[in-house]
């Protein structure tokens, strides 16, 4: 499993919206009054239309993106997350052609498996070029593959 977590700048955002939901959740309920009036209707109308959006920018800013890798079964899937509440499917593999490791802009060591087509999956991350280097190594003796290292 490969998460890369949201910013704290973007969890904060989250919070604060979540938080405006459920606050005019509770003022929807504590001031409207259920009947069978067309002002009732207009007020539900309103209410989740405010709602909708301000909800909408909460999972803006919390949804992430996780990738799931079944090496065994030749499977991947990108599972779409927000909080707890998510999804994604099970899709199978193309033909593996390497596994490479890379210096990213962010200075740490990725490392990526490559498909016949050139797509690239991100698997890790590590700090330290020998971890890997070894991971990669590792992984591409039981993927069957050749490992390319590059800087």
């Amino acid at each position: 499993v490969v998460h890369f977590p949201r910013s704290i700048f973007d969890r904060f955002l989250a919070s604060i919206f979540y938080a405006a939901a459920v606050y005019w959740l509770y003022l929807f309920c504590s001031k409207v009054n259920p009947s069978f009036s067309e002002d009732f209707y207009i007020a539900i109308i309103k209410f989740f239309s405010l709602f909708i959006l301000i909800l909408g920018f909460a999972i803006r800013f919390s949804a992430s993106e996780t990738h799931h890798f079944d090496f065994e079964n030749m499977k991947h899937r990108t599972f779409l997350s927000a909080g707890p509440i998510g999804f994604g499917k099970w899709k199978k593999l193309k033909k593996l052609s390497r596994v490479s490791t890379f210096f990213n802009a962010r200075e740490e060591y990725e490392v990526n498996v490559w498909d016949i087509k050139n797509k690239r999956y991100k698997i890790a991350n590590f700090y330290e070029e020998k971890d890997a280097v070894l991971y990669g190594r590792d992984l591409a003796e039981s993927l069957e593959v050749r490992f390319k290292e590059r800087n």
